[in-house]
C-alpha cells in the first residue's frame, strides 16, 4: 500500500480500499480486529454500518 493511500486511510477516507485490503493492514498493526452482527433496533427501518477504533 503506498504511503499516500496509507495517509488517507488514517484520516477516514476509505475510497478505493477494499475491506479485505483494511483488515489486513489493522491486523498488520497489530490491532483486534472484531466483525459483531446483531439484529437491528426496532425503530430502524435497516440496520447500520459502524466502524469504533477504541484505544
Amino acid at each position: 500500500m503506498t504511503q499516500p493511500k496509507l495517509s488517507k486511510m488514517l484520516r477516514g477516507q476509505f475510497r478505493g480500499v477494499s475491506e479485505a485490503k483494511m483488515l489486513e493492514c489493522l491486523a498488520k498493526l497489530g490491532r483486534d480486529v472484531q466483525i459483531v452482527v446483531g439484529p437491528a433496533r426496532r425503530s430502524a427501518a435497516a440496520g447500520r454500518v459502524e466502524v469504533v477504533f477504541a484505544a
